[in-house]
C-alpha cells in the first residue's frame, strides 16, 4: 500500500524513515517470572493502572524501545469469549492503551528521557481457533472479530497497530481487512510466526507470506516468535531476497524454553541475542526488538547495537 494514502499526525512514517526503531520484548513470559498466571489481558479489567503491566512497558523504555505494545495479545472477542470476558472487552482495550501511555507519560519525565519520539502499537493476537478449511472459524467471523478490537485500539488513540504471531495466513489476511476497514489511516504491521524452515505450521512460506500481506495493505511486515535469534535469520535473509525494499520487522524470542528447578526460562543471554540480531543489519531492517523469554535487558543491549 502507498504510505501516501495513510493519514498520519503522529510522524511514525518520517521516524522509520530516518533509523531503526525498537520495539519492546515480551509481556507474557515477564509477568510470569513476577508469579503471575492466567489471562494477562484480565490485568486490564481494572480502571486504576495496572501496576505490573505498566512496570513492564516502563522497563522497557528506559531499556531504549521506541515502541511498546499494548498489554492487548489476546483481547479480541473470540479469545476473550473463551475466558468469559467477551462483554469487558471495551474496557479491557482501552485500559490496556492508558497503561501504555502513562508509562510513556512517566518515561518522558525521567532523567534518563533522551528526547526520542515514542510511539504505542495496539497488540493484536491471533484469535484462537483455526479458520476454515483447517478449522470451522469463518473468515467473516475472524474479519469481525479483528474489527471489533481494531476499533477501540484506534479510538483510544495507539499511535499502529501490530498483527503478531500469526501461523495462518488467511488469519492475517482478516487482521489486515479489519484494519483496513475501521482504521485506514494508522501504520499497520504484521509479524508471522515460522518454524526454523521458515514455513508456518500451515504451510505458509515465509517470502510467499510477506508478498501477501504487503499486497493486502501492510505497511510492514516481518516474523515473530516460535524461534530464537540464530533461527530467525532464515526469515530475514528470505523475506529480504523477497522483495528488496520492504520495510520488515523481526521479534524472535530468546532462544529456546528450558525448564530449571520446575520453572521455564530460556536459554539465550542478552548478549547471544545481540549478537545474532547484529547480522540481521545487513538486510535492513526497520524494525527490531524480541518475544518470548525476553527482558528490558535484551533490548537494552539491541538498542546499543543498532545506535
Amino acid at each position: 500500500m502507498d504510505n501516501n494514502k495513510k493519514i498520519v499526525s503522529n510522524g511514525f512514517f518520517k521516524v522509520l524513515e530516518e533509523k531503526i526503531l525498537i520495539c519492546d520484548g515480551a509481556m507474557g513470559t515477564m509477568l510470569q517470572s513476577r508469579g503471575i498466571s492466567g489471562c494477562p489481558d484480565s490485568l486490564n479489567l481494572d480502571k486504576k493502572p495496572s501496576e505490573p503491566v505498566m512496570d513492564i512497558h516502563f522497563g522497557y523504555l528506559k531499556a531504549g524501545s521506541d515502541i511498546i505494545q499494548t498489554n492487548t495479545f489476546g483481547s479480541n472477542p473470540v479469545k476473550l469469549g473463551a475466558c468469559g470476558l467477551e462483554k469487558s472487552i471495551k474496557e479491557i482495550n482501552r485500559n490496556a492503551v492508558l497503561n501504555a501511555r502513562k508509562a510513556v507519560e512517566l518515561y518522558r519525565k525521567d532523567p534518563s528521557y533522551d528526547g526520542r519520539p515514542l510511539f504505542i502499537a495496539g497488540d493484536i493476537g491471533p484469535l484462537g481457533q483455526l479458520l476454515e478449511p483447517s478449522g470451522s472459524l469463518k473468515y467473516s467471523r475472524a474479519c469481525d472479530s479483528f474489527c471489533r478490537q481494531v476499533e477501540i485500539l484506534a479510538e483510544n488513540g495507539v499511535d499502529l497497530l501490530l498483527v503478531e504471531t500469526i501461523m495462518d495466513l488467511n488469519e492475517a489476511l482478516a487482521a489486515i481487512e479489519a484494519a483496513g476497514k475501521v482504521a485506514p489511516g494508522l501504520p499497520l504491521a504484521c509479524t508471522m510466526t515460522f518454524g526454523k524452515n521458515a514455513v508456518t505450521i500451515m504451510g505458509n512460506k515465509a517470502a510467499d507470506s510477506l508478498k501477501a500481506v504487503i499486497e493486502a495493505g501492510c505497511d510492514i511486515a516481518g516474523a515473530n516468535c516460535s524461534v530464537g535469534s540464530d533461527s530467525m535469520l532464515e526469515m530475514v535473509r528470505s523475506m529480504r531476497e523477497a522483495d528488496s525494499s520492504a520495510k520488515l520487522m523481526f521479534q524472535p524470542n530468546a532462544g529456546l524454553p528450558v525448564i530449571v528447578d520446575g520453572v521455564t526460562t530460556y536459554n539465550e543471554t542478552p548478549r547471544q541475542m545481540a549478537d545474532n540480531i547484529k547480522k540481521y543489519l545487513a538486510y535492513k531492517p526497520s524494525i527490531l526488538g524480541a518475544c518470548c523469554g525476553s527482558t528490558p535487558e535484551h533490548i537494552r543491549m539491541i538498542a546499543a547495537l543498532v545506535r
